[in-house]
């Protein structure tokens, strides 16, 4: 039980709401009492202050907010230095498929933050999704996650052989600042965010780089460590092929995913974990003007439903912590 005041904005999806606190004790409280805050009234130039205020007086005073673009899977524009739009990837006449946010990655951010600027004319409401409910309702399922992982692939341009490669998840040139081809390879392998990646030729002049990593996690309450699914495996599944939708050229597909071992998830596996990811939707809420959530992005992962007219939100994470052990930290936290 909270012992103060919060307010509950959007719509009830079971027993979830959103909790609304003014900045600063009560904001924080919020965010670890429930994983989740909304908090009105915050201009732009104090976006990324709010935000990191926030969760490290929820329990993390050493977190910072991090870099999305150095580790992102698209590149994405700049708001202010670590503050990036959301627009990139996903074409607004298609929902955004659940993920947390980059959850491809060995390292994760800890806490994820949104702003709304301007909200679309029609629809684009933020969905936040509980993934330890998912965990518990993937049945048999969830041992396969934990035992194999997920193997995630990232399709990129070559600026010599593929140069009208469009999609933001760019050039491999860019992605590691060289045009070393064997630099590229080695900077993929060494990389420790990914858990080590590799980087090869692939077709149509294109290159691709893939890495594993796993898919379950753990996230402390008050009373219980549970396990949690991680991940962001429909987001990047061909089957979504957002560089397909976003232009007509392209028929490759930027990104995907499969089991750890390689081996492609069936449709009855992509089923399972969407109808799972459905019953575990907790809340949608549509975002006003200045209004800024605070999400624990282990706890919680976040889609986005399709829109109409101009969108401008504005994003940003937390430093990356790695997974797949229990977190040793001091703190309660969901």
């Amino acid at each position: 039980m909270m012992s103060f005041s919060v307010a509950l904005i959007g719509a009830v999806i079971g027993a979830g709401a959103v909790p609304t606190a003014p900045r600063g004790f009560q904001a924080a409280e919020a965010l670890r009492s429930a994983g989740v805050v909304l908090i009105e009234d915050v201009p732009l130039k104090d976006f990324e202050v709010v935000a990191q205020e926030t969760w490290q007086a929820a329990g993390y005073p050493g977190l910072h907010v991090g870099d999305y673009n150095s580790m992102g899977s698209v590149t994405r524009p700049l708001v202010s230095e670590n503050v990036y739009d959301v627009a990139a990837g996903a074409p607004k006449q298609l929902p955004v498929s659940p993920h947390s946010e980059q959850a491809y990655l060995f390292n994760v951010p800890r806490f994820a933050a949104f702003m709304c600027i301007k909200a679309a004319e029609k629809g684009g409401e933020l969905q936040l999704f509980d993934n330890v409910q998912l965990g518990r309702r993937l049945g048999k399922l969830m041992e396969k996650f934990s035992r194999l992982g997920i193997t995630y692939y990232r399709v990129m341009g070559d600026k010599l052989r593929s140069a009208n490669w469009s999609y933001p998840t760019g050039m491999w040139q860019d992605r590691f600042q060289t045009d070393d081809w064997l630099l590229a390879k080695k900077k993929a392998s060494e990389n420790l965010a990914y858990g080590g990646a590799e980087l090869r030729e692939y077709e149509q002049g294109l290159v691709v780089m893939n890495w594993t990593v796993p898919a379950v996690t753990f996230v402390n309450s008050s009373t219980e460590v549970s396990r949690a699914v991680l991940q962001s495996i429909l987001d990047n599944h061909r089957s979504r092929n957002y560089a397909a939708a976003a232009d007509s050229s392209a028929a490759t597909a930027a990104l995907h995913s499969t089991w750890g071992d390689g081996s492609e998830l069936v449709q009855e596996e992509l089923q399972r974990l969407q109808e799972a990811t459905t019953q575990s939707l907790e809340v949608e809420v549509l975002l006003r003007s200045g209004q800024v959530i605070v999400i624990d992005n282990w706890r919680f992962a976040h889609g986005r439903l399709p829109y109409e007219g101009a969108r401008n939100h504005a994003a940003l994470i937390s430093d990356r912590f790695p997974r797949a052990e229990p977190p040793k930290f001091s703190v309660s936290e969901l």
